[in-house]
């Protein structure tokens, strides 16, 4: 949030009642965060990955990247720390498929952030709620961050997801791609399914298929003669 022209990261949690038309504050995260993914599974909120400033040492780097599952149970108001992610990372998509968590690319490293060189990721990590672990899975056919923000390219369609466009790269004018990506979950296998699909250059593609499952609506008429 913003204080005095400068940005304060912080734990806060609010809930919005549709039903009441109000906001009001819950039980704050463990810790301050940004950057972070937030999905739900069987009724429980998961916090997922990001960063948070760090003060031990203050002339290094003025951020760690967490690694860190939060899960949050509405019914009771309270946070639980589930297993920790393989890397730390940000700016990574994230989907639900078959009541598993799905985590792909970002930046990152392995295991907690202790200032160690970050790099542009391949990984796919799944989690599973019911045994409360992560493992591996496919790798993606390349490395692959979101491009401004944390907003997740990726959605789930009949058991299969989608990841669409995003940065091949670190650098800020490294190649943008405007693929669409599927993984097989069953076969854990990756297609290319759409090559230059119609992607704006300068903004994140942030994708909720679970929308519309029959199908992809396709852009407007208006859009497509742009």
């Amino acid at each position: 949030m913003k204080l005095k022209n400068q940005y304060q990261i912080t734990n806060i949690v609010e809930k919005y009642s549709m039903e009441q038309e109000n906001w009001r504050t819950l039980a704050p995260l463990p810790v301050p965060l940004a950057c972070h993914a937030v999905v739900t599974v069987k009724n429980r909120l998961y916090v997922i990955g990001g960063w948070t400033p760090q003060m031990d040492l203050p002339n290094d780097e003025p951020d760690r990247l967490s690694n860190r599952t939060l899960q949050y149970n509405p019914s009771q108001d309270k946070w639980v720390e589930c297993a920790p992610m393989k890397y730390s990372k940000y700016r990574f998509s994230t989907a639900v498929v078959n009541h598993e968590i799905y985590v792909l690319g970002g930046i990152g490293c392995l295991d907690c952030d202790r200032g160690q060189a970050r790099q542009c990721l391949d990984v796919v990590e799944i989690y599973n709620p019911d045994g409360n672990y992560w493992r591996e899975g496919p790798p993606m056919p390349y490395p692959l961050l979101s491009l401004r923000t944390n907003s997740t390219c990726a959605g789930a369609v009949e058991g299969k997801l989608y990841i669409c466009g995003g940065f091949r790269g670190t650098a800020r004018h490294e190649v943008i791609t405007k693929e669409i990506l599927e993984l097989d979950t069953w076969e854990n296998h990756w297609n290319v399914v759409a090559v230059n699909a119609l992607m704006h250059d300068s903004y994140d593609v942030c994708l909720v298929a679970q929308l519309n499952p029959r199908d992809l609506i396709p852009p407007p008429s208006d859009l497509m003669e742009q």
